[in-house]
């Protein structure tokens, strides 16, 4: 058991033989890994962002400004009663000055216009998208939600209807695809690192064989130093991409887009650290083969 901590001590010091040339590695796998990592952690939030609203699309309904208050709420009350509609969303003037001044992220103050906003009652109204006539059935719910007392105007982003139909298929097709020229890239970079290190030792390793070392223990630490480059570049590709995530967090988090980016789930990070570790074992046994 001592000789296998032993093994796995002198892999890594190895690589230290060479730093810079371990840098350089180290760097490579970390930019591609960030880059893999970026390209994750996008796919993830246009999966929780389809997911979530399940193909739906959202309405931007405005009232006259001369509604009264009580015939508002009755006209709110049944919007979720409408066929289609999943949910809600209402604004009085003075809620919708509010959201505004959010917008702003707070740089302009509108608290004296409370009591005497401009804006007009609003609702986002949320509707599940039929797989068919999307666009068809959207024109007809506009006219539906036009047809309410007091509407003055009813929008929505026909792009929508477009891009919910179409991205779940787009970022299925190029997962794989990117993400194998990604892994094919970080075993090119760790293999020709580890073929350097052999050519470099080259000497040692036949003193070794001479003695009578197995050829096992000749290619543990090998093995070892690759895992090693493999888990250090994935995991500072990791702490780049929280550094990434906590700067763009909230970017669009304001009206009328309201999402949050979220992090890669802690399932996808480890398994861009074991991925990682097994490129690098990989590369190194077929450096090791040639």
């Amino acid at each position: 058991m001592n000789v296998f901590f032993q093994l796995i001590g002198q892999g890594v010091r190895d690589l230290f033989r060479a730093p810079w040339s371990l840098c350089m590695t180290i760097a490579a796998i970390t930019l591609v890994s960030f880059l893999g990592g970026a390209f994750l952690m996008l796919v993830h939030n246009l999966d929780l962002q389809i997911g979530s609203r399940q193909g739906n699309v959202q309405f931007q309904v405005y009232w006259k400004s001369d509604v009264g208050s009580e015939e508002l709420k009755e006209i709110w009350s049944g919007l979720a009663s409408m066929e289609g509609v999943v949910n809600v969303r209402t604004f009085t003037p003075d809620q919708a000055l509010g959201v505004l001044e959010e917008s702003f992220q707070k740089n302009v103050d509108l608290e004296w216009m409370k009591g005497r906003s401009p804006l007009p009652p609003t609702a986002l109204v949320e509707c599940e998208l039929p797989q068919e006539n999307g666009k068809k059935w959207a024109t007809g719910m506009v006219k539906r939600l036009e047809a309410l007392p007091k509407v003055e105007k009813v929008t929505f982003n026909p792009l929508q209807v477009d891009l919910l139909t179409s991205w779940v298929g787009l970022t299925k097709m190029a997962f794989w695809p990117v993400t194998g020229f990604l892994l094919v890239v970080v075993g090119l970079v760790v293999g020709n690192t580890i073929k350097l290190a052999l050519l470099a030792r080259r000497d040692e390793l036949e003193i070794l064989r001479f003695v009578g070392a197995s050829r096992a223990y000749i290619q543990f630490p090998l093995l070892v130093g690759g895992a090693f480059q493999g888990l250090l570049g994935a995991g500072l590709a990791l702490g780049l991409l929280k550094v990434l995530h906590h700067g763009i967090e909230d970017m669009f988090n304001v009206p009328p887009l309201w999402i949050t980016i979220s992090f890669l789930p802690q399932i996808h990070s480890l398994a861009i650290l074991a991925i990682l570790a097994a490129v690098g074992v990989l590369s190194s046994l077929v450096a090791f083969r040639n």
